[in-house]
């Protein structure tokens, strides 16, 4: 199965241009960045212990797709920029 999934994978990445790959990771991304925040504002309206360590778990996964969400911007300014 292992090497199906790679095998899958190379022939969609190599049959997709680079535009399409960079817009579909970054939409996918921004988008569970904002299911994220959004879990985490209702993890807040509700206190208790329980609430409070989803938040902090949010946190912690906040933080990789907020860079992602900085990179895609500047990567996308930069090109807008460019053209």
């Amino acid at each position: 199965m292992t090497s199906t999934v790679t095998h899958a994978t190379i022939l969609v990445l190599t049959s997709t241009s680079y535009d399409a790959i960079t817009k579909t990771v970054g939409l996918a991304s921004v988008v569970v960045l904002l299911v994220l925040l959004l879990q985490k504002e209702f993890a807040r309206i509700h206190p208790g212990p329980r609430a409070t360590a989803w938040i902090h778990a949010f946190d912690l996964a906040l933080v990789p797709l907020l860079i992602t969400f900085l990179i895609i911007v500047t990567a996308r300014l930069a090109e807008l920029l460019q053209a």
